[in-house]
């Protein structure tokens, strides 16, 4: 069985079909990624699909992303086989040809996320290695660990600048979420706790959180980025139904005299009348809210983190 490569706009044929395969065997959800299929996303993203066929229908499948505005980082998702072609090696070859095109391409870092350990030990043998407090992987073309390659991605440059959210950050985000923050809640909005305390259990599925965000709310997002392209922080605005937004937002810590503004962003968005729900554990945080003018609205709804429940306050402005 020879592998196929198919590079968006694809053909709507192959896009149902591709749909029905990806939602049969890991659940609903990638009818919000048909633009992209499509070839909408071409600005922002490089998409590769790499098939495997046995009597004229898809047997195999993984999906390469690369961003273009970060041409040294991808994302490996939608890596599937059906039931009665497993164990005869197909993974194993549509991610060695995804693997293989990314490095040829002189990318430095490429994701993927898996809870299979059977998928686990392919993934290991090619090269990735698994990032703490997650289950995403990395793999790194120096061969350096993930952990020493992204302190070396995220060290201190030159001047951030914030722009609307846009699928641009689809595969940067990723680096910038699975790094250990101190903050124990990045967005309240889109459920982003720090892999310092909270297992991350998505990788390609993390921007689907802010894409849904605006589609489904109408609500909206912004991102803090270096002047050289780099992602270094992420902010939302949700319109609570009430007149005002709840907002939350978050930088690498290294970055962090971004944040003032990201967050500015975010509350000129709302209008001015916002909230934010903090976690009791970020003082920090809650401190810097103050700063920008948001005063105590007393508690807020506990976060629940996995199997462990944690106290929230309530942070107000323009309310």
């Amino acid at each position: 069985m020879q592998i196929s490569v198919e590079i968006p706009p694809l053909d709507s044929g192959l896009t149902e079909e591709l749909i029905d395969f990806w939602d049969g065997i890991f659940g609903d959800g990638y009818q919000a990624d048909r633009s992209a299929y499509a070839g909408d996303e071409r600005d922002f993203n490089r998409d590769t699909f790499y098939l495997i066929e046995q009597g004229g229908r898809t047997v195999g499948s993984s999906h390469l992303t690369t961003a273009v505005g970060n041409p040294e980082l991808s994302g490996l998702g939608e890596v599937a086989t059906v039931p009665q072609c497993r164990g005869q090696g197909i993974a194993s070859r549509l991610c060695r040809a995804a693997r293989d095109d990314f490095l040829a391409s002189g990318g430095q870092a490429l994701f993927l996320g898996t809870v299979n350990p059977t998928a686990a030990r392919i993934y290991h043998r090619l090269g990735w290695r698994k990032m703490p407090g997650s289950t995403v992987w990395a793999l790194i073309a120096s061969g350096e660990s993930p952990e020493s390659f992204l302190v070396d991605y995220f060290r201190a440059s030159d001047e951030v600048g914030i722009e609307p959210g846009s699928p641009a950050q689809r595969v940067p985000m990723i680096p910038l979420i699975v790094t250990p923050h101190d903050w124990w809640v990045l967005d309240a909005n889109v459920e982003l706790y720090s892999t310092r305390y909270v297992e991350q259990n998505s990788c390609m599925g993390l921007y689907p959180r802010y894409a849904k965000l605006v589609a489904q709310g109408a609500g909206a997002w912004f991102a803090a980025r270096t002047r050289d392209g780099r992602l270094v922080g992420l902010a939302s605005a949700r319109p609570d139904g009430e007149g005002a937004c709840q907002v939350d937002g978050f930088v690498h810590g290294r970055y962090g005299e971004a944040w003032v503004n990201l967050m500015r962003a975010v509350m000129d968005w709302a209008g001015g009348r916002c909230w934010v729900r903090v976690c009791v554990e970020d003082e920090e945080k809650g401190a810097w809210l103050k700063e920008l003018g948001f005063v105590d609205g007393g508690p807020g709804e506990p976060f629940v983190m996995g199997d462990r429940t944690v106290e929230a306050v309530r942070l107000v402005a323009g309310i």
